[in-house]
């Protein structure tokens, strides 16, 4: 057998995981219905967590075990398939492909890349500050991943910075972690803060306003943390300057199609950005832009234009939402919240204490539910904690962005994967720069973040 196609340590490492939990769940049928769900989710986490396992292929071994089993209604197993996330990965697949097909993505980046040039610490505080830019007009997150990735993967091969080069993952990935990382301090900017604002209403009466969401929030999780992740990328994928861009390149002018997508683009993200006054959801207006650009006859992509996209990140992000839309269905994100919640010495804590303990068990929280899990499970206990802790229910609902605004691994967040992917990066390159962040928000940006409450007055 040719080494390439030998299984090794890991694949036979996950092959036997996989065989004795569906022994155990067929063997034992009688076992309460929490615990296999919770059999399936620890080992579907377990296998996107080390990456044992192509993503999309743990995914379908996530669908095969739960349908195998009975572990949940239909409608649960597959919701993902039922999720707009998913069909804003699939619509922003089509977008990518249409902005490669029709050089779009090399238009932007020649009239770009000359802004870029001066140094390459500037190209990276560059396009990380477009990432949070952006963040302010298109309210998904996986939608501006997947529209990015090609005009940074652009950007980088027009600046000199080819593959296998330090400069070329720092402003792919430093792109991709700016439209992302710091975000979570923008209300409508990602899915869990949507889900945090859609379970206060329903549990405090009210949502948090759009300016005190961001006041609270942006000068520390959102600013500072941009600034952290810019001194990050410098440090992990140090490189010289950028070469400087071809003058004839930067004066030719759009194509036709180019030019036709360009409009269709702006469109979109007019919708995008109105989508709190027409009310469609930024899935549908994604898709509604993915079919234009699937039409026969449009130019927009090859004759052939599914078979030009890579789906596993379809299947991927799917998969990791159904799987927390069992976690919570089955009660068990419940369940582990109430035994990290008796767990905690929150009784008689300082403030200081309690603010890290609660940001830590949202933290934590969201290594089992993903993300958008988090407020779903947690914010339904902020009453039960604010009588115990004895702030307010509001301020407690709000140390949840401190907590799951740290990211430990890509798989919490489907956009870095669905980014990471697409960009052909190893999972291990994103999984690292995660890491690093999280621990620096944890010993810098955390107290600075409760001194600022504290500044306002809100603990």
């Amino acid at each position: 057998m040719p080494a390439a196609s030998r299984p090794s340590l890991h694949h036979l490492a996950s092959l036997i995981a996989i065989l004795a939990v569906a022994a155990f769940l067929l063997l034992l049928p009688t076992a309460a219905p929490m615990t296999r769900a919770a059999s399936v989710i620890v080992l579907s986490i377990a296998l996107w967590a080390t990456g044992w396992l192509p993503q999309w292929l743990t995914a379908l071994v996530f669908f095969t075990l739960c349908t195998m089993a009975g572990v949940a209604e239909t409608e649960t197993i597959f919701a993902g398939f039922a999720s707009a996330a998913t069909w804003l990965v699939f619509s922003g697949l089509v977008i990518g492909a249409a902005i490669q097909h029709t050089g779009l993505g090399t238009d932007i980046a020649r009239r770009v890349g000359p802004r870029l040039t001066a140094s390459y610490p500037g190209a990276v505080a560059g396009v990380v500050a477009l990432g949070v830019a952006m963040a302010f007009v298109m309210p998904s997150g996986m939608g501006r991943i997947v529209l990015m990735v090609p005009i940074l993967s652009t950007l980088a091969d027009h600046l000199g910075y080819g593959e296998g080069r330090p400069g070329r993952t720092g402003l792919i990935l430093g792109g991709m972690m700016g439209t992302f990382l710091p975000t979570y301090a923008i209300l409508p900017a990602n899915v869990p803060n949507n889900v945090l604002m859609g379970a206060s209403e329903a549990v405090l009466g009210a949502p948090p306003t759009y300016s005190a969401y961001l006041w609270l929030h942006f000068p520390v999780l959102g600013l500072l943390k941009a600034l952290l992740l810019i001194g990050v990328m410098l440090r992990l994928y140090p490189d010289r300057a950028p070469g400087p861009p071809c003058q004839d390149e930067a004066a030719a002018s759009l194509a036709r199609p180019a030019r036709r997508l360009a409009l269709l683009l702006v469109l979109a993200v007019a919708l995008w950005v109105s989508d709190a006054w027409h009310g469609i959801s930024p899935a549908w207006i994604g898709l509604t832009a993915a079919l234009v650009c699937l039409f026969p006859g449009s130019g927009l992509m090859p004759a052939k234009p599914l078979a030009s996209l890579n789906m596993e990140s379809l299947f991927y992000v799917a998969g990791i939402v159904s799987l927390g839309a069992l976690a919570y269905h089955s009660g068990l994100g419940e369940r582990v919240a109430h035994v990290l919640l008796a767990a905690l010495p929150l009784d008689g804590a300082g403030d200081g204490t309690t603010f890290g303990l609660l940001g830590g068990l949202a933290m934590t929280l969201g290594t089992f539910l993903t993300l958008p899990g988090v407020p779903a499970v947690l914010t339904p206990l902020a009453p039960e904690i604010a009588a115990i802790t004895g702030w307010s229910p509001e301020a407690v609902t709000m140390t949840q962005v401190v907590g799951f605004s740290t990211i430990l691994l890509p798989y919490q967040a489907p956009p870095l994967v669905v980014g990471l992917l697409a960009a052909r990066l190893p999972l291990r390159t994103g999984a690292r720069v995660c890491l690093i962040m999280a621990v620096l928000s944890l010993v810098l940006l955390w107290p600075l973040d409760y001194l600022w409450w504290q500044l306002l007055g809100r603990i």
